[in-house]
Parts: C-alpha cells; structure tokens; sequence
C-alpha cells in the first residue's frame, strides 16, 4: 500500500506540472466551459420574466448554471480516447509490464488537469457570483457540502468507468471514435450540463431520475441545491458498481486477446 501510495503520488505531481505547462490554453477552455451555462441562464432567466411557468425559480437556476460548468469538469474524462490508442498502436505495452496501471496514470492524470483547472476557473466563478449576487446563494450547511463532495466523486468514478469501457472497445475494434462521439452528444442531455433536468418534461421525469447520466452532473448539483434523498445515493452507488463490474470484465476480456506489435 505505501508503495502504491508514493507511485500514486508521484504520477500525480508529474501530471499536475505537465498540465501547468499549458495553464493559458486551460485558461481558455475554462472561459468557453462558461459560455453555454451563462447563456443558458439569460435565456431561462428571460423565460421567467416573460411569464414562464417553470417548475423551479432564479433560487435554483442561478446557483446551477454558475455552479455546473465546475461540477461538469470535476466529473469529466477524456481517459477513453487516449485508452483507445494506446490499444490501437501498441503502446499500451509499456503499461503491461510496469508495476504501475494504465488506469493508474488516468486517473492521476484527470485528477492533475482538474486541480490546475480549478485553480484557473475559480476567480470566475467568483466575478459572476458577484455579478449575480442577489439571486445567487448557496447552503451553508457542512453536512450538505460533504454529501456533496461525495456525490461528485461518485460521480467522477462513474464516468471514468463510462470511458475505460468506451476505450477497451479498441481491443475489438479498429476506431472507436464513433462511440466516443455518440458520449460527448448523449452525455450532457441525459446528465442536466445543457438544461436542467428539473425543467425536462413531466412525462419523462422517472426515465431522466433513473438513467445513468443523471448522476455525473445533475444529481450533485440536486443535493447542493435541494433536498438529498438515500434514494439517489442508492441509485449512484448502484451505477457506479454497475458500470466499473463492466468495465473491468471488458477489459480483462479484452487483454486476454491483445497482441500488439511494436511500441
């Protein structure tokens, strides 16, 4: 275990300076990351004054669309392509014979890029919650901010298995891009990073409260923002062992075929 503990440690520190290396590039991703949700809020907010009948108000809409674009970078992967080529060209060799995972370096790796991002994205958070300061409040409950936390950690995991899944396909198939593809347009609909699921349809309310997606982006802002239930923690908790069991017997499956020349 410590020697896990200090592999663990060092790929990070090497993953999180690596990053830093592009701080300005990063810098602007962030400010693109906040363009759709803070567009998204003026046009909600607009609908609200014009007289919308909308089953949540600027108390809730406010602090989510200001709030999402980080909740959406702290659970995001982008682990399925690189998996992907790695399988394709061979190098995932290198990996096999390390005492160290390729899943490993993944994870360290998405944990280094969102610190550096969360460094970079946070002042302006703070410019726009001072922008919006009469409708934007948050809990100040400790018990709710754990929970929280938690909640979005689950949901890193679920989605960092989503993606180790997506990229083991590469064992089976010459180019994966196209389910790759079909995750970046399905995820952020069903997991509430667009519009809110709270203002999806009335009729389809039980499909988006049990469909996977719901649980990477949307369900953590739900306990920030409204009342938690151990029922959607159930559900998480339930996705997220679903999803790695996959996962883990794909890519096992998969090994047991692999022959890769070269790399």
């Amino acid at each position: 275990m410590r020697r896990r503990a200090l592999l663990f440690g060092r790929l990070l520190s090497l993953n999180i300076g690596m990053t830093f290396r592009y701080r300005g590039e990063f810098f602007l991703m962030q400010v693109g990351n906040l363009v759709v949700p803070i567009t998204s809020l003026l046009v909600w907010q607009a609908a609200l004054t014009a007289g919308a009948d909308l089953p949540v108000g600027d108390d809730f809409l406010v602090p989510y669309f200001l709030l999402v674009s980080v909740v959406n970078m702290l659970t995001s992967s982008w682990t399925a392509f690189y998996l992907a080529e790695s399988i394709r060209d061979g190098s995932l060799n290198r990996w096999l014979i390390r005492p160290a995972s390729t899943h490993l370096d993944a994870v360290t790796n998405n944990i280094g890029e969102k610190v550096v991002k969360l460094v970079l994205i946070a002042p302006l958070i703070a410019v726009l919650a001072l922008v919006f300061a009469d409708r934007f409040s948050l809990p100040s409950e400790a018990g709710r901010w754990l929970l929280f936390a938690v909640a979005v950690v689950l949901a890193a995991g679920l989605r960092l298995a989503l993606d180790i899944l997506i990229g083991s396909l590469a064992f089976w198939f010459e180019d994966v891009q196209g389910f790759i593809r079909a995750q970046a347009v399905i995820t952020p609909v069903l997991s509430g990073a667009v519009v809110p699921l709270a203002l999806m349809p009335a009729d389809l309310a039980w499909l988006t409260a049990l469909q996977p997606f719901r649980f990477v982006v949307s369900f953590p802002m739900e306990v920030l923002l409204t009342s938690t239930t151990v029922g959607g923690f159930a559900l998480q908790v339930g996705w997220v062992a679903i999803a790695v069991a996959v996962a883990a017997a794909v890519w096992r499956l998969g090994l047991r075929s692999y022959s890769a020349a070269g790399a």
